[in-house]
């Protein structure tokens, strides 16, 4: 059994090959499986719609709404579902990241590999925190994998964000991700002086996510709240707050910046990894090589995963 990083993280057993997440133009038809943890442009591309693929409904509709893609043979799932494909059976679990996001794990007669995606162990308050998954070769996400990010409780930053959003003499502007805050203000944040930008309220209403008004700049003043994209410029005059885990350690260049994020932090991903009993782990994205490190010293054999042309092989299982 091989595992590889090939713009997705590519599974190859005997008899079947798997690609996860693929972000960028494959031939899809060397691929008994496409499987999509959820909708963020660096998880899935718009190529897939001519692979057989499997995600969830609410991924489904991000991809209808970003990209206007179905795939040609769809598998929908949700956590708890096992798929089986002959040579191999997939499982599917909540990854507590997005709406939608979802965690494999594929079972084959060589051993089993689990995958994560992005994930997070604690939730929020549109998604439960992730199910806890065991594999024999676990490839997990390592965006926050440095031991300096450790998240406040998400309660707290629910507070302070409440806090703000209740001074009447102020125009708030909150930089968020689409996919992910953009459903959890929504939620949060008091309906009547809500305005979101478009293409987060499109967002929305395709992920059935109720409150707020669509943004138009003329239409708000001191007392509103306006959810923005992570690149849109601020109205005018309006105090700025940007969302995100790496405030956690780093300042933002404009405004405030809280550390809320849809990911895990550091002793998130170590519970992840520790309590999934894998005898082998491969770290991708973001600090993959420091929560390698670490976890090897915990007693973990872990690296980050390997590229395509370096690949390991697990002939230990």
């Amino acid at each position: 059994m091989r595992v590889f990083f090939d713009g997705g993280i590519v599974l190859e057993g005997r008899g079947f090959r798997i690609i996860v997440d693929p972000f960028k133009p494959h031939d899809f038809r060397t691929f008994d499986l496409v499987l999509v943890t959820h909708g963020h442009s660096d998880h899935v591309t718009r190529h897939i719609k001519r692979a057989r693929v499997a995600l969830t409904k609410e991924t489904m509709a991000v991809l209808l709404t970003r990209y206007g893609v179905r795939p040609l043979e769809l598998h929908i799932v949700r956590p708890g579902d096992v798929l089986d494909f002959g040579k191999f059976r997939v499982a599917v679990y909540n990854a507590g990241h997005v709406m939608g996001s979802v965690m494999y794990v594929v079972e084959s007669a060589e051993g089993t590999v689990g995958f994560t995606g992005d994930f997070n162990v604690y939730g929020s308050n549109v998604v439960d925190g992730a199910d806890q998954i065991e594999a024999d070769v676990l490839v997990m996400e390592a965006t926050y994998g440095s031991r300096h990010y450790v998240f406040p409780p998400r309660e707290k930053i629910y507070r302070e964000l409440l806090e703000l959003a209740e001074k009447k003499d102020v125009l708030l502007a909150i930089r968020a991700g689409p996919l992910g805050k953009g459903q959890e203000l929504a939620k949060l944040l008091p309906h009547d002086r809500l305005y979101l930008e478009p293409k987060i309220a499109e967002l929305n209403r395709a992920l059935g996510v109720r409150g707020g008004r669509e943004y138009r700049p003329r239409a708000v003043g001191p007392g509103d709240v306006v959810l923005l994209g992570l690149t849109s410029r601020p109205p005018l005059g309006a105090t700025l707050v940007e969302l995100s885990g790496h405030f956690a350690v780093h300042k933002p260049q404009d405004g405030l910046g809280l550390p809320l994020s849809n990911h895990s932090d550091f002793p998130g991903l170590l519970e992840m990894a520790l309590r999934s009993r894998a005898k082998r782990i491969y770290t991708v994205y973001g600090h993959a090589a420091e929560l390698a490190k670490w976890l090897n010293r915990l007693g973990v054999r872990a690296s980050t995963i390997p590229p395509k042309g370096q690949m390991e092989l697990t002939q230990w299982l």
